[in-house]
């Protein structure tokens, strides 16, 4: 029975993965000390992490002896700098909300599992007017440990009193499919051809909201 859909954010709702990754490969090749040797496949262990596992992967890839603290400074500032100010609202997936509205009239519950700060979400979602859509808003820095570990789906899944089997994940990145996965969840994957992302653990891969949507309408008319 499906009850419950668990959105990650920024490569789902918002299409800001790709944003990110050009961004943070740049920042890691100014750092580096070998940046022509850096391969498109050792970068792609930047997408879909939280902020401290983002750095730790920046340090690694770099072999920079800056402090993880000074890593998180440092890309703050570039990011800023790179971008003035991002327009939400032309990178949502606006057919999103056909599948909410969808989800609010089956009675089926709406949460948001994000590696992203919780203040971040919050205005991003309100910048793309469906923040009073989710049930359960959780964001990665309230864990130890963000995706690939499970514990972000796990708390949605227990805040919500709702088993695993049925919910479903709507996912891009490894990391987010295989916490997802390692929770219980199906998954979808938000098919991701610019990045070199590996989705081959998701439970079907969709090309768009509007593949998403007819997925769920499936799954819920076959109860």
């Amino acid at each position: 029975m499906l009850q419950l859909l668990v959105f990650d954010m920024d490569g789902v709702i918002v299409d800001t993965e790709y944003l990110d990754f050009q961004l943070q490969q740049e920042f890691v090749r100014l750092l580096s000390l070998r940046p022509n040797e850096l391969s498109q496949q050792e970068l792609s262990v930047l997408v879909g992490k939280s902020y401290t596992s983002l750095y730790r992967s920046i340090k690694q890839l770099s072999q920079t002896s800056l402090s993880l603290e000074t890593i998180g400074h440092q890309l703050e500032k570039f990011a800023a700098e790179k971008y003035q100010e991002i327009n939400y609202q032309e990178l949502f997936r606006k057919d999103i909300v056909q599948i909410l509205l969808y989800a609010r009239k089956n009675h089926i519950k709406v949460a948001l599992a994000s590696s992203s700060r919780y203040q971040h979400i919050i205005e991003v979602l309100a910048s793309c007017g469906i923040d009073d859509y989710f049930d359960v808003i959780i964001s990665g820095e309230d864990f130890v440990e963000s995706k690939p570990n499970p514990a972000i789906y796990q708390a949605v899944l227990e805040n919500l009193d709702i088993d695993a089997e049925n919910a479903v994940a709507i996912e891009d990145s490894f990391y987010g499919i295989a916490a997802a996965k390692s929770a219980g969840l199906k998954v979808i994957a938000y098919e991701e051809k610019r990045l070199p992302v590996d989705q081959s653990r998701a439970d079907m891969v969709a090309k768009d909201m509007v593949e998403i949507f007819s997925i769920l309408q499936t799954l819920k008319e076959s109860e």
